[in-house]
């Protein structure tokens, strides 16, 4: 049987870094590392280019069956404000017209620091209709107006609409338009379904200022994966962790915001089970700290600067230290670590060098760069040469590294000593005290964001999952710092590449509504399950999940699914049966496993675990099965009464692949509304996530 295998292609902010696993067994079996190319004429694509096609030639490119990479390339153009100038176009009725021409017009929208979305609007009265000449005349009027004047000629389109979620067709007429007129356009349903018109008016501008370089990016990435002669399918890591194929990255580039943490995430979440606990990224210039609960990670509404939009990513939490940041000192004592990197600075850590090029080097301070401040320790070397003293660096010298790791190497500890001899030195004290207080101030801003996420979500026994190429040192010292256990997975430096190939489909949709129905529910859960199957979800793996939240007013549908793989298996995992759940829960005697569509339940005194197909846990509810005809009394038996406040259960409907969540006053109805009473297999669990 011929190996099959996927290719995972993360772009750091030095490295870009692409690796080969076995499709059917989650093994590396290949791995290409090239300086990120952000000063390419292609960008960062030239760099995946040149790792896919450095694998693909030692693995056979006949066996790849996927290439998924994770890309900065959306959230640098906005940081760095390399967008094109977007026509805005707003729709509005009588007699909201000036509202909603404020709301559209999108002036002064801010993409970075100095940096801001370069729009021209463009308002349409649509009370009695929109007439598609009158907008071709509008469109050709903002082209030719931006042709006269330097730097503001039309790049792309967004329209919004008020209430379009309801009805789409002139959104639509608009995007027709302008892609006849050679522009790429959106429109802002096709984006969200919610009805906060400015939410989707942003959302939908922002994703069309990216357009034009999404368009280009994905043909060359397209075009550099068919010389490598791959037939396999290209995805694009999203920023909530799913996938899309390179027609879904056309349209909505800006899903991809925040793909390259999004891909550490899902690496780490396949390394293995992991309940609760914080995945922490450690790079070479920044740390990535993200929470996980009941095995999921938590996820939030993206913002652009202050502004927010109606997409969702997984919540990452970013702090400006990581392995690479510089040592600073002042009056001879520790100031700070960071937030240049040795990396940025052009400057070898100190303890990969070999330790007798180290001897005789003084510590000096330096402005690494310019606009910098020269209180940057580093050693001058006999040689005339400089290294640096970084976080990695302090690591090794006080032996919190392990033999094997990333962060080290044979001689590295002996390298970090003689380093922070010098700097011990300069500043009048024992070295390996200049050590310990590098690691402490580097470690001080990762433990309080750890702190906060694992109190704001209520983790128990959290795990600190580090991951990253310094993860064995800063990653290990956090944990220890903290008290907490800590695991730093095989492959740890390259765990985001990881993420990228195993990649799972995602698709939500998510609409504003009035009144859960039975109609709703399953119109958006189809909408999602069709959405992942066109990204390229293997039919049958793919499982909607339905969540509702009254205070929004809002139902989102979830759909999750596998790539290229066999059906209902990912790369490494088989399905669990129940003899397998069984088994590990036999030290519990009253432990009770039964099928619950297309999961399982494991029943244990008052606890119930929604346990998905491979395992791993969906949710833990504090609570119990009940049946429709127990519904009600079920929910008014767990209701809690205190004082003014009514804390009522959650109600979990499990019907298929589906698992409708529904917290809200009229919860039972929706519940007895979505109930099927001739499907045997659907289950109803009651209770509060634990």
């Amino acid at each position: 049987m011929q190996v099959r295998v996927r290719i995972g292609v993360d772009v750091g902010g030095t490295f870009t870094k692409a690796v080969a696993v076995d499709s059917a067994t989650g093994e590396l079996v290949a791995r290409s590392v090239v300086p990120t190319t952000h000063t390419a004429a292609a960008g960062v694509a030239e760099g995946v280019v040149a790792c896919v096609a450095a694998v693909a030639s030692e693995v056979g490119s006949e066996h790849v069956e996927l290439v998924t990479h994770s890309t900065t390339q959306a959230v640098n153009a906005l940081l760095e404000g390399d967008v094109a100038r977007v026509a805005v176009f707003g729709l509005g009725r009588r007699p909201d017209l000036a509202k909603v021409k404020r709301r559209t017009s999108l002036a002064g929208v801010e993409l970075s620091p100095g940096k801001r979305l370069p729009a021209t609007p463009v308002f349409f009265d649509v009370t009695d209709g929109l007439d598609p000449a009158d907008v071709r005349r509008e469109l050709q009027r903002a082209i030719e107006a931006g042709a006269r004047t330097p730097g503001a000629a039309i790049g792309a389109v967004s329209v919004a609409e008020a209430f379009s979620p309801d009805d789409d067709r002139n959104e639509q007429i608009v995007v027709q338009i302008a892609r006849e007129a050679g522009l790429p356009a959106c429109a802002s349903t096709e984006l969200s379904g919610l009805y906060g018109l400015e939410l989707r008016a942003v959302t939908a501008a922002v994703n069309a200022s990216i357009l034009p370089i999404a368009v280009r990016t994905a043909g060359f990435v397209e075009q550099g994966v068919r010389d490598a002669h791959i037939e396999a399918a290209v995805m694009v890591m999203r920023g909530d962790g799913g996938a899309t194929d390179l027609a879904g990255f056309r349209e909505a580039p800006v899903r991809t915001l925040y793909s390259g943490p999004a891909a550490s995430v899902a690496g780490a979440l396949r390394s293995g089970a992991l309940t609760d606990g914080v995945i922490v990224e450690v790079g070479g210039t920044s740390t990535n700290i993200a929470a996980v609960r009941d095995g999921r990670p938590l996820m939030s509404y993206v913002t652009v600067a202050s502004h927010a939009t109606a997409l969702r990513a997984v919540d990452v939490r970013v702090v400006g230290v990581a392995g690479g940041s510089m040592l600073r000192v002042r009056k001879r004592r520790v100031h700070a670590v960071g937030p240049r990197s040795a990396h940025i600075a052009g400057l070898p850590y100190s303890c990969f060098l070999p330790p007798e090029q180290l001897i005789g080097a003084s510590a000096v301070l330096v402005a690494p760069r310019t606009g910098d401040d020269a209180d940057h320790l580093v050693l001058e070397l006999a040689d005339g040469t400089r290294a640096a003293l970084t976080v990695t660096c302090a690591a090794n010298a006080l032996g919190i590294t392990h033999d094997g790791d990333h962060a080290s190497s044979p001689t590295a500890a002996e390298a970090a000593r003689t380093a922070f001899a010098a700097a011990g030195a300069f500043c009048r004290r024992d070295g390996l005290d200049v050590a310990q207080q590098m690691m402490t101030a580097a470690s001080d801003a990762v433990c309080e964001l750890v702190h906060t996420l694992v109190t704001a979500q209520k983790l128990r026994d959290p795990m600190v999952v580090a991951v990253g190429g310094a993860a064995g040192g800063l990653g290990r010292h956090v944990a220890a710092r903290m008290g907490f256990a800590c695991t730093v997975p095989p492959g740890a430096e390259i765990i985001s590449s990881i993420g990228d190939a195993l990649s799972m489909v995602r698709a939500e949709r998510e609409r504003t509504v009035s009144a859960l129905t039975a109609d709703v529910v399953r119109e958006l859960s189809d909408d999602a399950e069709n959405e992942a199957l066109a990204a390229g979800a293997a039919p049958g793996t793919v499982e909607v999940r339905i969540e509702e939240m009254p205070e929004r007013g809002t139902v989102r549908a979830v759909a999750t699914g596998t790539v290229g793989l066999r059906t209902g298996a990912l790369p490494g995992q088989t399905l669990v049966t129940a003899e397998v759940l069984a088994a590990r829960e036999a030290p519990h005697a009253d432990a009770d496993v039964a099928a619950a569509g297309a999961f399982w339940l494991v029943t244990r005194s008052d606890t119930v675990a929604i346990v998905d197909r491979f395992g791993d846990p969906v949710a833990t509810v504090k609570g119990e099965r009940t049946s429709a005809e127990r519904l009600t009394a079920t929910v008014e038996r767990l209701t809690r009464y205190r004082g003014p406040v009514t804390l009522r259960p959650t109600i979990w409907l499990i019907s298929g692949g589906r698992i409708a969540e529904l917290a809200s006053g009229d919860m039972i109805a929706a519940a007895l509304a979505l109930h099927d009473p001739t499907d045997a297999n659907e289950v109803l669990v009651v209770g509060r996530k634990t």
